[in-house]
């Protein structure tokens, strides 16, 4: 008979957003570590998300966000 009890994630720590790639995941980058037009694109969303009170825009919204940093389809 199958269990009914709902199987819970371990708690996520500030610790598990930064492991080394040791354990198979991605460090994080720190902001003087990304590219400039990464950190352009992330600074626009969040002005974007701000300015709207919209925590998760949707895709058109983020399109113009990219249209506004002059993103032209090719």
């Amino acid at each position: 008979m199958a269990s009914t009890r709902k199987k819970t994630a371990p708690a996520r720590t500030t610790t598990d957003l930064f492991r080394s790639e040791e354990d198979g995941r991605k460090s994080a980058l720190r902001p003087d570590e990304m590219p400039a037009d990464v950190l352009e694109f992330i600074t626009a969303m969040d002005d974007y998300k701000r300015l709207h009170r919209r925590p998760f825009p949707t895709w058109s919204e983020v399109l113009d966000v990219l249209k506004s940093l002059g993103y032209e389809r090719a």
